[in-house]
């Protein structure tokens, strides 16, 4: 079975790219809770 990677990229509301975001805090309402638990839903629906 081939894993799938994600790439992360952090792009900031300024249109700021990070290679890091250690320390900002990412807002409760933000979209990527929904990506990371689209992506929960997928591994545990997979088996994996």
């Amino acid at each position: 079975m081939v894993k799938q990677h994600y790439t992360v990229s952090h792009v900031m509301a300024d249109g700021t790219e990070l290679d890091d975001i250690t320390g900002y805090v990412i807002p409760d309402d933000s979209p990527v809770y929904d990506i990371f638990r689209k992506i929960n839903e997928e591994r545990w629906e997979g088996g994996a």
